[in-house]
């Protein structure tokens, strides 16, 4: 425990670990439960029933690792210009290398399959990065880096709006070029909550917002063919069309209201069978089924109890920095967690964004604990100014 005057002070850090490892877990399992069966059917891609978690387990051991060396280490490490620029410069490459055949799977359709993910060919495999998760961290890591440095000239133009607006541009541009409206959607979204925290003027927000709604209508909307316009046009008639276009939204309402109250069971669960590609964006839908409503509220609470002590720890921060970038590490993760929840319950057009701690991938899962991570660092070193008088005091 921390003391201050004598005073014993709560360390919501720790309770934070534990909610960590708690989701980490129980994404874990919950993906295992929801991906064995589906895999073993599919033997031509995932010959042992494995495969779909094999990547979440690889980051969740690499994290084991480095999540002490992120949560204890100086923040001041990141708060310097070369390290900033180094890491946007690298992380815009590795969005840039998607583009290229060499690093596309060997399977690659051109103009039909999106261009996410980094393949690498080791040991006669294909093993895949997405880059794109990298500018959760990143990107909020220079717009906390870039505002606090320009604190007391965020009202003018070229020191306030101008920074985040040309790296935030950048990495959309690049995230549409892969094919990923909503991951694009994520990142600005992200962007705003930083620049507003930071206090930059309300008539930018409203010229920037202008902007991108106008982007988003002629990106859906102009064209008829391609597949947002697509996921928007079929939102609502799912239920009129159950065999094709509604066809994964029906199991998914059918398994979430099949688990009732307690639930089926962990591994005990049908639909999960049936449901397309359910190990990735549709998880939730296999977690509801088997948990029931017990279980989708112990994972509400589990994500509540996360956002409310990191957002708490961001309001209240007295350092700038911590608290910017604080703000934008939890804003995805939250997003994204209510974002898939509503899609798998039929609340809004499906996304492509998968659920934080629990959908396949290992590069999601690592960013996101790596995110955690970040999180944990500020809220320790929150606790450790208010309750010690100086950050990482002895």
């Amino acid at each position: 425990m921390a003391y201050s005057g004598g005073e014993r002070r709560f360390r919501y850090d720790y309770c934070l670990v534990a909610v960590i490892v708690l989701l980490t877990l129980l994404g874990l399992v919950t993906l295992y439960s929801a991906s064995y069966l589906f895999a073993l059917n599919q033997s031509e891609r995932f010959r042992n029933g494995l495969a779909p978690i094999t990547s979440n387990v690889l980051a969740a051991i690499i994290m084991v690792v480095l999540f002490p060396v992120l949560a204890l280490m100086k923040l001041d490490w990141l708060k310097k210009g070369g390290v900033i620029l180094a890491l946007l410069l690298l992380t815009a490459v590795l969005n840039i290398l998607p583009f290229f055949p060499f690093f596309q799977m060997s399977n690659h359709r051109p103009g039909i399959d999106a261009m996410r993910w980094i393949v690498l060919r080791i040991g006669g495999r294909e093993q895949s990065f997405q880059p794109s998760e990298l500018i959760k961290v990143v990107l909020p890591l220079y717009l906390a880096y870039i505002l606090d440095k320009n604190h007391d000239r965020l009202n003018a133009f070229l020191y306030g709006p101008l920074p985040p607006a040309f790296w935030t541009c950048i990495f959309c541009l690049l995230v549409l070029r892969q094919n990923n409206f909503s991951e694009a959607v994520l990142i600005a979204l992200t962007s705003f909550t930083i620049c507003f925290i930071s206090g930059i003027r309300l008539h930018w927000f409203i010229i920037a917002l202008g902007a991108l709604i106008l982007a988003g209508f002629f990106l859906i909307y102009g064209d008829r063919d391609g597949r947002w316009y697509q996921r928007m046009s079929s939102f609502g008639r799912q239920q009129s069309d159950p065999t094709d276009s509604g066809y994964q939204i029906t199991l998914s309402e059918d398994a979430i209201k099949s688990g009732g109250f307690w639930g089926k069971g962990i591994g005990q669960g049908t639909l999960k069978t049936r449901t397309p590609e359910v190990h990735g964006d549709f998880v939730f839908a296999s977690y509801a089924e088997e948990s029931g409503f017990l279980g989708v509220l112990f994972y509400m609470v589990l994500v509540g109890v996360f956002a409310f002590i990191c957002y708490f720890v961001a309001w209240q921060n007295k350092v700038f920095f911590d608290q910017l970038l604080a703000f934008g590490l939890v804003t995805p993760i939250i997003t994204q967690t209510m974002m898939n929840i509503a899609v798998v319950a039929s609340m809004i057009p499906t996304t492509g964004v998968p659920l934080p701690f629990v959908s396949s991938g290992g590069s999601s899962l690592l960013v996101t604990l790596v995110s955690a991570a970040l999180l944990v660092n500020v809220t320790r070193g929150h606790i450790l100014s208010d309750t010690r008088e100086g950050r990482y005091a002895g």
